[in-house]
């Protein structure tokens, strides 16, 4: 920054302007022209924030913390980089997007070292998600806290139109399993949702494990027992 005398304005690349008595000149801040790849990626980072933002919020039933900013940040870097691929094409194996075990419960285990049992999650039949769960005995296949006594099976999924960016349906589902040596028989849930091309489905699970307290169950508050994360997400 230089003192000059007497002028105020612009001239050229250079700003003239008075600071009480004294008169200044700056180098004016230069103008960026953004590429058509810049606006592109521009674009997507705002459509990736968007996605994230509607998944958070219609399977807000499964995240024990919703407003975890590194989750936020992980899951909006997660879509942009499956838009650099998938954006304006066509479903296909190339495209899908590989949010499946994407943790919402950015501190606590993977839901695999907490239930035992093996989902198993297909789309196969348009318009319908079908989840499959296993025959166990809940006693040896969750790992609990001490006193657990009761324990919740959260599933809620999401269709997200990619191009207006809105969502286009949703579902979900609660099970409740006796922290107990009794066998549970397998279960097939099926989930009636609309799945047009162009479509993100998402579908995320939580565990609740219940703990009594003052003659009252109550889910445990410990993060080490809160395992939250997506089981499954096509592009259609």
């Amino acid at each position: 920054m230089a003192t000059q005398a007497g002028y105020v304005g612009r001239i050229g690349n250079m700003i003239h302007y008075r600071v009480g008595d004294k008169y200044y000149s700056r180098l004016a801040p230069r103008k960026y022209k953004q590429t058509k790849a810049t606006k592109a990626k521009s674009s997507e980072f705002g459509m990736a924030s968007t996605i994230g933002r509607l998944i958070r919020q219609s399977l807000d039933t499964v995240i024990f913390n919703p407003s975890d900013n590194k989750m936020q940040t992980d899951l909006v870097r997660e879509i942009f980089e499956w838009l650099q691929v998938a954006r304006n094409q066509p479903a296909s194996n190339v495209t899908q997007p590989h949010l499946e075990g994407f943790n919402f419960s950015t501190e606590n285990p993977q839901m695999p070292s907490r239930w035992k049992a093996k989902l198993e999650v297909s789309s196969a039949v348009s318009g319908q998600l079908q989840i499959t769960i296993p025959s166990f005995v809940p006693k040896t296949s969750f790992i609990a806290p001490a006193r657990t006594t009761n324990i919740v099976c959260k599933i809620a999924s999401v269709v997200i139109d990619i191009k207006n960016k809105v969502e286009i349906g949703g579902a979900t589902n609660k099970i409740s399993y006796a922290m107990d040596k009794n066998k549970v028989d397998s279960q097939v849930i099926v989930q009636n949702l609309p799945m047009p091309k162009g479509s993100l489905l998402v579908t995320g699970m939580c565990l609740e494990f219940s703990i009594p307290q003052r003659q009252t169950l109550l889910p445990t508050k410990d993060k080490l027992f809160q395992p939250s994360q997506i089981i499954y997400a096509v592009y259609n």
